[in-house]
């Protein structure tokens, strides 16, 4: 991501939002995150956030959150907090996209990232070349 790499100094902060139901779930995934890259990203220690959805605030300065299901409401809101502190968003299910969402996994032959460009533009993030080449582009109206 262009504009996230000027937030980023010494670390690369990832906020994990999830509902008490997926509380579990959520401290899994971190799990996974923290073993598989123990020493950060390049040059660059990983900071992981576990939050709830009711604790939002917390999330205010990563570069980026992963965003659980939850109810509409809660989903809209949270996009809409996340957006106006420029946090990119992400999500494993793609009907989100609809919501706002920055991004998400498309599942076909191959795993490519599925990139909402128009969310990206409407929150003022610039996303690098290479990465948009190698992505499934969503538009308004595709079948989620």
């Amino acid at each position: 991501m262009s504009s996230q790499k000027n937030t980023i100094q010494t670390k690369i902060e990832i906020c994990i939002l999830h509902d008490k139901l997926d509380e579990r779930t959520a401290s899994s995934l971190i799990d996974k995150i923290q073993n598989n890259y123990p020493n950060g990203i390049k040059n660059y220690k990983l900071k992981l956030i576990n939050s709830n959805y009711s604790d939002i605030e917390m999330c205010y300065k990563s570069q980026l959150a992963f965003l659980f299901d939850t109810d509409e409401k809660n989903m809209d809101s949270s996009i809409r907090i996340l957006n106006k502190n420029s946090v990119f968003t992400m999500s494993y299910d793609a009907k989100y996209l609809l919501n706002g969402v920055d991004a998400t996994l498309f599942l076909g032959r191959k795993v490519v990232p599925y990139m909402n460009m128009s969310a990206l533009r409407q929150n003022g993030m610039e996303i690098d070349n290479t990465l948009v080449q190698i992505s499934k582009i969503y538009l308004p109206g595709d079948s989620k």
